[in-house]
């Protein structure tokens, strides 16, 4: 099956995890993880997929296996789903700008892409997923492992034994060096260069006694390359070898069933549910038993194991259940149109500038600009909600002037049509979460109109059944924002949305329907509050004042909703686990400020840590979804103790959600 019918074309396109495997002239086997969102490739018009190639360690396995031998195998894997679906294709390597503007112009654009033609395909069911337990609750997500002190501790135990590494192989560096491809993404680190053994120490091997999911990439009789998920029993020693290797079980699933060597090389990808972190092997396997029912036990004799870069699986978001993020960091935005919506509020819409949609955000995110033109260093970074549902080139932004010379006044007077801003991704957790036919009220004064006007949009395409009211609030008309869009909105709605419009200071010609402030009884006169969902955006006042009426009247209060993006005044400090409070204290430096502390379980986040001794950085929600707080690493690593490793940008973390591992250099 080479032809994609519809329902392979949106599998594709939710596929967040593959995993490709490759060869090179000598035969040798090569499998690799790769992670993206929304998706982890992009389907061209003519069939074929383009699977970029991001700053990683430098090894360039899968690139330098298609220089030389372009036939590859894919398996491609959609969330909570229990088969998956395997490729044959032929494989190129383009560094066009074309294929490359087909991602998101980030801080973590593609260096290249592969280019995959497809020569054959098929849907998988596999038993892989439950007898390993891949698809996990969230909850269950698992810590990074200190890959760092394994390779430590492992290459001690090493050199003790008198083993060496095992170096890149020479041909296929010279073919790098060849392309050009060397050169231009760099060499290994020393680290990336030595980690490689033929022997697992005993770092690896505590790793591999829970990897229960295994990729498993393997020759055909007519040697074709396959890959086989493997779920169940971990790889472990086996006892009639005198040289180390392992077994392995596997039951071959699809067309590999009937087209499998006895002995032949192989690679395998080993990975514990929930953990990003995985191991790498490549060798040589012979089968040493069989089952009726088909399943083979196999010695794998590895020439080659190491951990594979952790970032695949972290990108993937395989184990969560946040929503798709369209791109990691900054990206790269023109301006395509402003308008004035009242004296002061500006309206900017912005498209991006490479080739990628724009993607998915839900009704009441935000996005977090921050502008080339500012000469503040590091950028200043502000967040505005979209405040209009976007299409697939463009987004819009509105914001009002707030004086003193920040970003809002910058946006005013110096971004025009044709400039350039960059854009945080959409994050945000004020968005519809509204049970179907529920009333909805959505009440804004201000430019807090600006995250319900894709509210009202979204309820408005719903089946009829619903009661929505649109409650704005305004000093007059003249500073009523977006009143004939909220008309227009409401005329071609399939469902009942109603308007209703208070003005605190009216003029003289003004018409609306109550003047004067809102409050929690004039809600309560439009719909039994005890019965509906309120989302509120406005000032901290009306917001808490609404609130707090809307429960005294009888209104649930998980029923209310709202939104601000004031900093929250809680940090990691007091949600440490007994556990992490018994890590290690260890030195921080913040390079730029030229401050050197200690941080201790007590200090809480990095953020935190830079609060409590006068360091200036950037910061808003907290809570890791605006971004602002992202700083670039010099030396060191983090860990994220309460949640999900956040979307960065390689060599960056997230202040307001990380801790040190160990020592950390900053640079802010």
């Amino acid at each position: 099956m080479t032809t994609m019918d519809d329902y392979i074309c949106s599998f594709i396109e939710k596929s967040t995890l593959l995993f490709i495997a490759s060869r090179n002239a000598e035969g040798a086997m090569d499998v690799s993880p790769r992670g993206g969102q929304p998706s982890v490739v992009r389907l061209r018009a003519d069939g074929s997929l383009l699977l970029p190639d991001y700053v990683g360690n430098r090894r360039l396995d899968t690139i330098g296996n298609v220089l030389s031998n372009p036939d590859v195998a894919l398996v491609l894997l959609n969330r909570r789903c229990e088969e998956y679906l395997r490729v044959a294709a032929r494989a190129t390597v383009s560094r066009s700008e074309e294929d490359i503007a087909a991602f998101p112009a980030d801080e973590n654009r593609p260096l290249s892409v592969i280019v995959l033609t497809p020569t054959r395909m098929e849907f998988v069911p596999s038993k892989a997923f439950a007898r390993s337990g891949f698809w996990i609750d969230p909850a269950d997500r698992k810590p990074p492992l200190d890959v760092l002190d394994i390779y430590a501790r492992d290459g001690r135990w090493q050199a003790e034994g008198g083993r060496k590494p095992v170096f890149y192989d020479a041909a296929a560096e010279s073919r790098l060096a060849e392309a050009g491809l060397r050169d231009f993404y760099g060499t290994p680190s020393p680290l990336v260069q030595s980690k490689v053994y033929d022997t697992a120490g005993p770092g690896f091997m505590g790793f591999i006694d829970e990897a229960r999911f295994i990729v498993f990439a393997h020759e055909s009789d007519t040697g074709e390359i396959l890959m086989d998920l493997v779920g169940g029993s971990p790889l472990r020693l086996d006892p009639d070898t005198n040289r180390q290797s392992l077994l392995l079980d596997v039951s071959h699933e699809g067309s590999a069933a009937s087209a499998t060597q006895h002995s032949a090389t192989f690679a395998l990808l080993a990975a514990e549910p929930g953990r990003s972190d995985n191991i790498r092997l490549n060798g040589a396997y012979r089968e040493v038993s069989s089952q009726p029912d088909g399943q083979r036990r196999l010695s794998v004799h590895p020439e080659e194991i190491y951990f594979h870069c952790s970032a695949a699986f972290a990108r993937s978001r395989i184990w969560t259940d946040t929503r798709p993020v369209a791109w990691s960091g900054r990206r790269s935005f023109t301006c395509a149109a402003r308008k004035r919506e009242s004296p002061d509020v500006v309206s900017f819409v912005l498209k991006p500038r490479d080739d990628a949609p724009v993607g998915a955000v839900a009704p009441g995110q935000y996005v977090t600009v921050s502008l080339p033109k500012d000469e503040h260093q590091p950028l200043r970074r502000r967040c505005y909600s979209v405040s209009g549902t976007p299409d697939a080139q463009s987004l819009r932004i509105s914001v009002r002037r707030i004086g003193g010379g920040g970003v809002s006044d910058l946006l005013h007077d110096a971004v025009d049509i044709g400039d350039e801003v960059f854009l945080g991704a959409p994050g945000g957790q004020f968005v519809l979460d509204s049970a179907p036919l529920r009333p909805v009220v959505l009440v804004s004064a201000g430019v807090g109109i600006t995250p319900l006007l894709p509210m009202m949009e979204e309820l408005g395409r719903e089946l009829a059944g619903r009661d929505v009211w649109f409650v704005h609030a305004a000093r007059n008309a003249r500073h009523h924002l977006f009143g004939e869009e909220a008309l227009r909105i409401a005329r071609d709605s399939s469902t009942n949305v109603r308007l209703f419009t208070a003005y605190s200071r009216p003029e003289s010609d003004d018409a609306c329907d109550h003047e004067g402030r809102i409050d929690a009884p004039t809600l309560a006169s439009l719909v039994p509050v005890a019965d509906a969902d309120f989302y509120i955006c406005g000032p901290d006042e009306f917001m808490s004042s609404l609130r707090q009426g809307l429960i005294d009247l009888g209104a649930v209060p998980e029923s209310i909703r709202i939104e601000a993006f004031e900093p929250r005044s809680s940090g990691l400090a007091g949600a440490l686990s007994s556990g992490l409070a018994n890590r290690t204290p260890c030195k921080v430096e913040f390079a730029r400020s030229g401050k050197s502390l200690t941080w201790k379980p007590e200090s809480g986040s990095l953020l935190d840590l830079a609060l409590a001794n006068d360091i200036d950085v950037q910061f808003s929600c907290r809570s890791g979804q605006c971004q602002s707080c992202v700083q670039r690493v010099v030396s060191g690593s983090a860990d994220y103790p309460t949640g999900e490793e956040p979307l960065l940008a390689r060599g960056q973390l997230m202040l307001c959600q990380a801790i040190p591992r160990g020592d950390l250099v900053i640079d802010c």
